[in-house]
């Protein structure tokens, strides 16, 4: 067991941590650019290192063992402390240093009411040393990461709220149901009716999400997207039918190659929410970036009357 802390080893263990989100070596070696080789020879010096073995990786595939994932949160408290500490020390000398990660969902900055690119020029104008980075996931895995520290916060759209993060209303975003050239519907969108989508195949988003289906309309649901893009890959088939945020469709529907079905009917406001870690202690970078946030989406630094901002249940 290290009875020290090396530069090394930190090293070795922001390695271990990339292996462990990509799951694998394989997947890891993409975003570390390294070889499965290396990998594999920084693994082995970390486990012997730390004299326990962190992963099994072989034939039968990679996994974490118990200890591992105890490494693995041990080692997002302490980059955490680590970065807590450089943002700090920055502060104390008048500026901002470290790392800030943001993460949004796909297509999200199409959206007119989404502001996140000013605040980042405001933000950058005032912090030009802080490292920003803007992470594209889903919204399962957004609440995921900043549960876990590896986002500071989040933009999503989150259908299952957690009990130890904030959702804050950011701006909405409206739901649209579509069809594609080629669908049976599509000639006919403007006269559908509810009836009519009985029995069609429906493209479903893998994460939580409103049902704003009618009562007794069944759909098949054949089709299965984690993102946005990947809904809209299914509806540009002919073959289904699926929900998009009407300014992500835009562009097809000017085209053609896209109608939307029964919109005064099924069409939906989702809100956007901002979300934080109940325990975040809003470190100077992550507090001097909200105030920017604020600045940029006045719906959250002035909400509109009688309107508060949507918080997780306690």
């Amino acid at each position: 067991m290290l009875a020290n802390l090396s530069e090394s080893d930190l090293r070795l263990l922001r390695v271990f941590a990339k292996v462990v989100e990509a799951g694998g070596f394989s997947a890891a070696q993409i975003e570390l650019n390294v070889s499965q080789s290396t990998i594999s020879t920084h693994m082995t010096q970390l486990e012997h290192r730390l004299g326990v073995r962190l992963c099994q990786r072989g034939r039968s595939g990679f996994s974490v063992t118990e200890k591992g994932r105890l490494i693995y949160q041990a080692s997002l408290r302490l980059f955490a402390a680590i970065e807590e500490f450089r943002s700090e020390a920055g502060a104390a000398r008048g500026c901002l240093v470290g790392n800030l990660t943001v993460g949004i969902v796909d297509n999200l900055i199409n959206n007119p009411a989404c502001r996140l690119h000013d605040a980042i020029t405001s933000f950058n104008s005032g912090a030009p040393e802080v490292q920003i980075a803007v992470q594209v996931a889903s919204p399962t895995e957004i609440e995921r990461s900043v549960l876990e520290g590896r986002f500071d916060l989040g933009f999503g759209a989150c259908g299952r709220h957690s009990p130890y993060l904030t959702y804050d209303d950011l701006f909405e975003e409206r739901q649209v149901l579509y069809c594609g050239r080629g669908h049976p519907l599509f000639e006919r969108s403007a006269e559908v009716s509810v009836s009519d989508l009985k029995g069609q195949q429906f493209a479903r988003r893998a994460y939580t999400a409103p049902n704003k289906m009618p009562a007794g309309v069944r759909l098949s649901s054949t089709a299965v997207a984690d993102l946005m893009e990947s809904v809209a890959v299914f509806i540009l088939s002919g073959r289904y039918i699926g929900f998009l945020p009407a300014h992500f469709a835009q562009q097809w529907v000017i085209q053609d190659a896209m109608r939307p079905l029964l919109e005064p009917t099924l069409g939906y406001q989702n809100p956007i929410y901002l979300v934080l870690r109940k325990t975040e202690q809003r470190r100077p970078i992550l507090a001097a970036f909200l105030d920017e946030l604020q600045r940029a989406h006045r719906a959250i630094a002035v909400p509109e009357q009688g309107k508060k901002p949507r918080k997780a249940a306690e």
